[in-house]
């Protein structure tokens, strides 16, 4: 059924979407914190994490995050319109809304303005974290097969 698409404003500003993501920003701003230590010329340690903050901040936070949620919300068929909030062109029966496949002809995004890049930052993150743990639950079978054939696990 053909549907137009509106881009999904969450809820709560997107803390939602902050918390589901805070694990894998978190851990990769530590290790981000570290290296750049490690790498930087200055000796003094509240420079380094200041100017790593804002490095990660900039280089690492905003466009990763942005560009996750661009990448997802443009394939709206295969990621089953994530970010989209889906209002039908028919009318749809109640007992109908869970089996009609929607279609989406039409995509109207929101205004861009600060508040918004932050939410599709927020998504994006959490677009990104569930591709991390679907990538890691593949790589962990062969993983498994590996340490078994050495006599892990018996």
């Amino acid at each position: 059924m053909k549907a137009h698409l509106v881009e999904a404003t969450p809820s709560a500003f997107g803390w939602g979407h902050w918390v589901l993501s805070a694990p894998a920003i978190c851990f990769l701003g530590w290790l981000w914190l570290d290296v750049f230590g490690i790498l930087s010329p200055f000796q003094s340690r509240p420079v380094d994490l200041l100017l790593g903050i804002l490095t990660y901040v900039v280089f690492i936070l905003l466009p990763f995050g942005y560009g996750a949620h661009r990448l997802v919300t443009s394939f709206p068929g295969i990621f089953q319109q994530a970010g989209w909030t889906v209002q039908p062109m028919e009318p749809v029966k109640p007992e109908e809304q869970h089996i009609v496949r929607y279609i989406g002809t039409t995509r109207e995004r929101a205004e861009t303005d600060g508040r918004r890049i932050l939410l599709r930052v927020a998504q994006g993150w959490v677009y990104l974290e569930i591709g991390a743990i679907l990538v890691s639950a593949v790589a962990m079978v062969p993983l498994f097969f590996s340490a078994v054939e050495f006599g892990f696990g018996r």
